[in-house]
């Protein structure tokens, strides 16, 4: 149970209530306790709908990116939320799996470096070795993308454990069958 009551669409002004809307993502645990403070609701969304739109990744591999730091972060929630988006945007089984066991030296060299860097950005592990292979397949403006998208996993995932916030439904798992 989460140490905030969330708030409903309908309880938020006029003005903020399509932030919970299902054109957005609707009424989820995590945005309903934010929905406690509105303001700081809409920021959240911008910068995060920014951060897919403009980290210079594609759909798919914003995916891959959020849930390899989710399951470096254990944080069952983002894993939840994104396993099913990531499988939308075309990210086969195999390469989920991959990510699940922690086996990124399966992927392709590219994958594995910008993935292997979300990571140690999260867990604030970034060394000369790690940097330099991401730096390798990225040009400056998408590596800054990838540390600001990192860093807004990390930040969700430390926002949904001080607030105990459960996933929404049953947890699909950390496996994954390729």
């Amino acid at each position: 149970m989460a140490r905030l009551d969330g708030r409903t669409q309908s309880e938020l002004p006029d003005d903020y209530q399509y932030l919970l809307s299902e054109d957005a993502m609707g009424e989820i645990n995590l945005l309903t306790v934010m929905a406690n403070n509105p303001d700081a609701l809409r920021a959240y969304m911008r910068y995060g709908s920014a951060l897919w739109e403009d980290c210079g990744l594609g759909a798919a591999d914003v995916e891959r990116v959020i849930l390899a730091v989710a399951r470096e972060l254990d944080a069952a929630y983002e894993w939840h939320q994104h396993l099913p988006v990531a499988r939308e945007q075309g990210v086969p089984d195999g390469e989920l799996a991959a990510i699940a066991e922690g086996s990124l030296g399966d992927l392709d060299d590219r994958q594995a470096a910008v993935l292997e860097y979300a990571q140690a950005v999260a867990t604030d592990a970034v060394d000369d070795a790690v940097f330099a292979a991401a730096a390798e397949v990225l040009d400056d403006a998408t590596l800054v993308g990838v540390t600001l998208l990192a860093t807004h996993y990390l930040a969700t995932q430390r926002f949904l454990a001080a607030l105990s916030i459960p996933v929404d439904g049953e947890f699909v798992g950390w496996s994954v069958e390729a």
